[in-house]
C-alpha cells in the first residue's frame, strides 16, 4: 500500500510555496472542520489529519525530513536535514510552546491539537513560521523582516529573538545579532523554571570569537545532527504531548490569575 503524502492531504504541490501551503490550509480547514459537521467523527479525523500535514510542511526542517522519508528528496550531510537538532531551546515541548502560545491568542482550556486546529487565532505564529520558510530558501531579507515583526509584537518569545539573532548574524549585522541572543538568554533565565538555552549561548559564543563567515560558523560549528525519524507520519511522543498540554494549562492559569488580580 502506498503511504499518502502530506502534499496529496494538503492538495498542493511538492514545489508549493508557504503562502501556497497557509492558503491551502484555512480553504480545507473550512471545509473539513467538525464543528461544520455536527461533531462528525470522520470529519474530526479528517481534521486532525489536515492539521498534521500543516504543521509538518509548514515548518522547512519537518518538511525536509518528510521528503526525505517520501523519497523526493535526499539526505545531504550538513543540509537543511541535517542542521538542526530537534529542540532549540531546552526540549520539544518547550519549543513548541513558545512557538504557538507566547505571544498568540490562545483560547480558553487549550491543549495542544486544539491550538493546531484554531491556527486562524496565532498570526504572529503564521508569520514565524512564513519567515522560517525564507530563511531556510536563503531569502534573509525577507526573513529578516518576518522575524523583527514578530518580536515587535511579542518582544519575550525566545524562538522569535533566536531567529531574528540568525538573520542579523547572516547579514553580518553582528551587534544586533549579539543583543537578540543576550536578551533571548536573558528571557529564558527569568522564566519559571529557567531555560537554559545552551544552542542560544553556543551560537552567541560564536559569533563572539568569530568576526567574518557569519554564517558558516553558525551553521556548522555547533549544530548537532538531527536524525531522521523512521515513520514521519508517526505521531508525536505522548510524554512530549503530555509535557505540552500540562504546560499550556499552567500558562493559562497563570494568566487568569493575572487577569483576575488586575480587575
Amino acid at each position: 500500500m502506498s503511504i499518502v503524502s502530506y502534499y496529496e492531504i494538503m492538495g498542493v504541490a511538492p514545489d508549493c510555496d508557504f503562502r501556497e501551503l497557509r492558503g491551502a490550509y484555512f480553504k480545507k480547514a473550512k471545509e473539513c472542520h467538525p464543528d461544520r459537521h455536527g461533531g462528525s467523527r470522520e470529519k474530526e479525523e479528517e481534521f486532525k489529519r489536515l492539521v498534521a500535514a500543516f504543521n509538518t510542511l509548514s515548518d522547512p526542517l519537518s518538511r525536509k525530513r518528510h521528503d526525505i522519508a517520501i523519497g523526493i528528496a535526499i539526505d545531504v550531510s550538513g543540509a537543511i536535514a541535517g542542521a538542526e537538532g530537534y529542540s532549540i531551546m531546552d526540549s520539544p515541548a518547550d519549543d513548541t510552546l513558545e512557538e504557538i502560545i507566547v505571544g498568540n491568542n490562545p483560547p480558553k482550556d487549550s491543549t495542544l491539537a486544539t491550538l493546531f486546529r484554531d491556527l486562524e487565532r496565532t498570526e504572529v505564529f503564521m508569520t514565524f513560521r512564513e519567515g522560517k520558510n525564507l530563511y531556510y530558501r536563503g531569502k534573509i531579507g525577507s526573513a529578516m523582516k518576518r522575524f523583527r515583526d514578530a518580536v515587535a509584537h511579542t518582544p519575550h518569545n525566545i524562538l522569535y529573538r533566536f531567529f531574528l539573532a540568525r538573520t542579523c548574524a547572516s547579514a553580518g549585522l553582528r551587534k544586533e545579532a549579539e543583543t537578540h541572543y543576550k536578551t533571548a538568554i536573558e528571557i529564558g533565565t527569568a522564566r519559571i523554571p529557567p531555560q537554559r538555552l545552551e544552542r542560544v549561548r553556543r551560537e552567541l559564543a560564536a559569533l563572539r570569537r568569530k568576526k567574518n563567515a557569519w554564517w558558516n560558523a553558525l551553521s556548522t560549528a555547533f549544530s548537532p545532527s538531527a536524525q531522521i525519524p523512521d515513520n514521519p507520519f508517526v505521531d508525536p511522543e505522548q510524554d512530549m504531548v503530555d509535557e505540552a498540554n500540562r504546560a499550556i494549562a499552567g500558562i493559562l492559569s497563570a494568566e487568569r490569575k493575572k487577569r483576575k488580580r488586575l480587575e
